[in-house]
C-alpha cells in the first residue's frame, strides 16, 4: 500500500524530494522518477483501497458500522450522489473490503 500513498502524494514536482525519498527513481541513474499524472478515478480506487484497509486494521468490519461512520460524510455522499447518482465512494470502500478480506490486496473493483 505504500504505492499508493505515492501515487495519491507525488503529484508535482515540487515533491520530487519526497518522490526520492519514497524509491520512486530510475535505478540506472538514480534520478528521481516524475511525478505521477492525476487521474481522478485512479486516486478515487486508490483512496477507497486505503480506507478499506484502515476500517480493517482498526477492527470495524461490520457493514452498518462502516457505513454509519462513511455517512459522517455528507459532503462526499453529497458530492457523490450529485456525480454518480449514488454515494460511489462508500460503495468502493466496501467492495475493496470484501477483496481484502477475501486475501486480493490487488483487486481493481468495477462499480
Amino acid at each position: 500500500m505504500r504505492d499508493h500513498v505515492l501515487r495519491l502524494s507525488y503529484t508535482a514536482h515540487d515533491l520530487n524530494e519526497f518522490g526520492r525519498d519514497m524509491g520512486h527513481i530510475n535505478r540506472e541513474t538514480g534520478e528521481v522518477l516524475p511525478p505521477f499524472p492525476w487521474d481522478e478515478e485512479e486516486r478515487a480506487h486508490l483512496r477507497a483501497r486505503l480506507d478499506a484497509l484502515y476500517f480493517l486494521l482498526y477492527d470495524i468490519t461490520d457493514r452498518d458500522d462502516v457505513r454509519y461512520i462513511l455517512d459522517t460524510f455528507p459532503i462526499v455522499r453529497e458530492h457523490d450522489e450529485k456525480t454518480f447518482n449514488r454515494y460511489r465512494t462508500r460503495d468502493l470502500i466496501l467492495a475493496y473490503m470484501n477483496a481484502l478480506e477475501a486475501g486480493d490486496a490487488e483487486a481493481v473493483v468495477a462499480l
